[in-house]
């Protein structure tokens, strides 16, 4: 979803660039915090770089370097994914899930 938001954003104009790209860091401000909840739940580092990773992307987003924030953001996916199988393990472990 996050890609293709970024796509979109390099076909606008100037006057909804500016709207567009508000609503993009809002949705990631919001992705930031659901990912912070899971590192508290679970201790696993790498959602600490994830937040990092989505973090730099709202900058580039910022500075209109979407390329850049594509980049950050895929990275931040594949440490997510990652992350998550730890997490997943780590509450199985616990009995949570």
């Amino acid at each position: 979803m996050t890609f293709g938001l970024l796509e979109v954003l390099g076909t606008m104009r100037d006057e909804e660039i500016v709207g567009a790209e508000k609503l993009l860091i809002a949705y990631l401000n919001t992705l930031i915090r659901e990912v912070n909840i899971a590192a508290n739940a679970t201790d696993v580092k790498g959602f600490k770089d994830v937040n990092a990773k989505l973090e730099n992307a709202i900058e580039q987003i910022k500075q209109h370097n979407y390329t850049d924030a594509m980049q950050l953001v895929s990275e931040a996916i594949s440490t997510a994914t990652t992350s998550g199988s730890q997490a997943a393990e780590t509450l199985k472990e616990n009995g949570l899930i």
